[in-house]
């Protein structure tokens, strides 16, 4: 008997900045597991919400062609909340204080930056309860409130380490056409990933003899980079990195246009993980690279559909007309596939149980193969991507140009920046 959770595509906002999703009851169901999603539908990051209701619905329907989910031999239902961390620290602890608290979760999945990925986890540690996260660089997940390392039990991630990032865009420089002088631009905000940034790109950078122009940790949410954009000029930057959000790389970029600086180089990450966002910024936003850490040229399969990279895509795009994908539908997809695997093998929504379950996972996804460590993470690669607007679908595509990752597809040459 197939016993699935299914849900329309209409989300609402619910009292205490709760996005429920309408869920029909499953005739036959005999357990519910309950999920709570913690992302940032509101705010500077709500751009990677953009995939989900669909990638819940999808994942959920998944389980349907494998006879349905079944935990301790119950068939079970699959309940999902959503609640906004409204892309802060405090909102997506009080978020996962909510789901976990009153709404009495099995399990918290939270996405996409520390602003979103490591309140969550701390309060899951809190309340006993299990928590799966990705998309926040590892070193940025391992760092707890204090600045000191975490020490986690309940809380498991996947994602890339910093090292392999900070490998792969020094090789990525050193491919440049041509080359650059050595002057890199630092965009660096006062924010966890910034922090993390700077910590470990500046020596690294340092030690390859090119020189660093450092403005400063800047605020995130900065409407005017003028002064920054002059200094920058001045000092002969021809490399621009950092790590910024949609608007702040939007009000970068229009400052940069003003006084006529054009590097012959970008690489920006968190906000060119996302189509959407570049389209919103437009032709100024083509040829800007940055870290590519899901897309098609990346390995493995779902454990459950069989699916690929570009398959996943092709579904999702294909059934939302318009729509970009994101690195999130991807690592979204692999979520679910170690939620539904450790369910299955523990037997249980027992935290306790689900927890030495996710300490054992070894399963293929969409993301790669992710068997957690000691420390409850797994590694996932990490290539570089470069955005270009195709001139006949008028559709911005990210090619995959550069990666240390010896299974990571290249679809394209790196080009210097253009900004037409």
């Amino acid at each position: 008997m197939i016993i699935i959770q299914r849900y329309p595509l209409r989300v609402f906002m619910c009292a205490m900045a709760l996005f429920c999703l309408d869920v029909k009851a499953v005739r036959g169901a005999e357990c519910t597991v309950k999920v709570g999603r913690v992302l940032p539908m509101t705010g500077a990051l709500q751009v990677a919400s953009l995939v989900h209701p669909w990638i819940d619905d999808f994942k959920v329907g998944q389980l349907s062609k494998k006879g349905g989910l079944v935990v301790g031999g119950q068939h079970c239902a699959i309940e999902i909340k959503y609640y906004d961390s409204k892309s802060t620290p405090a909102g997506s602890g009080e978020a996962a204080t909510k789901a976990i608290v009153e709404d009495k979760v099995d399990v918290v999945m939270a996405s996409f930056t520390p602003d979103t990925t490591n309140q969550p986890t701390e309060m899951c540690e809190k309340y006993q309860i299990p928590c799966i996260t990705t998309s926040t660089p590892i070193e940025a997940w391992l760092t707890g409130p204090d600045g000191n390392p975490r020490d986690t039990e309940y809380g498991f991630h996947f994602f890339f380490q910093v090292g392999d990032l900070v490998r792969n865009h020094l090789d990525t420089l050193k491919a440049i056409p041509g080359g650059f002088n050595g002057k890199i631009g630092y965009l660096y905000p006062n924010d966890p990933d910034g922090l993390v940034f700077d910590a470990l790109f500046s020596p690294a950078f340092a030690r390859e003899k090119w020189q660093g122009v450092d403005p400063g940790r800047m605020e995130a949410g900065l409407a005017d980079f003028s002064a920054i954009v002059a200094r920058f000029k001045e000092a002969g930057v021809e490399v621009v990195a950092g790590v910024l959000t949609p608007p702040d790389l939007a009000h970068f970029l229009a400052a940069a246009g003003k006084a006529a600086f054009k590097p012959k180089f970008y690489l920006i990450d968190k906000v060119t993980g996302f189509a959407e966002a570049m389209a919103a910024i437009g032709n100024p936003a083509e040829d800007i690279a940055g870290a590519d850490f899901w897309s098609p040229a990346f390995p493995g399969h779902s454990s459950y559909g069989a699916y690929d990279a570009e398959t996943l895509i092709g579904t999702y795009e294909a059934t939302n007309p318009g729509k970009y994908y994101s690195p999130l539908l991807g690592l979204d997809d692999a979520a679910y596939d170690i939620l539904f695997s450790a369910l299955e093998r523990a037997g249980s929504t027992a935290p306790d149980a689900l927890v030495k379950a996710l300490k054992a996972t070894a399963i293929d996804t969409v993301a790669g193969r992710i068997a957690f460590n000691e420390q409850n993470y797994a590694v996932t690669p990490v290539g570089t991507g470069q955005w270009r607007l195709d001139d006949k679908s008028r559709r911005w595509v990210k090619e995959a140009v550069f990666s240390d990752f010896v299974d990571y597809a290249r679809t394209g040459s790196l080009r210097l920046y253009q900004g037409r």
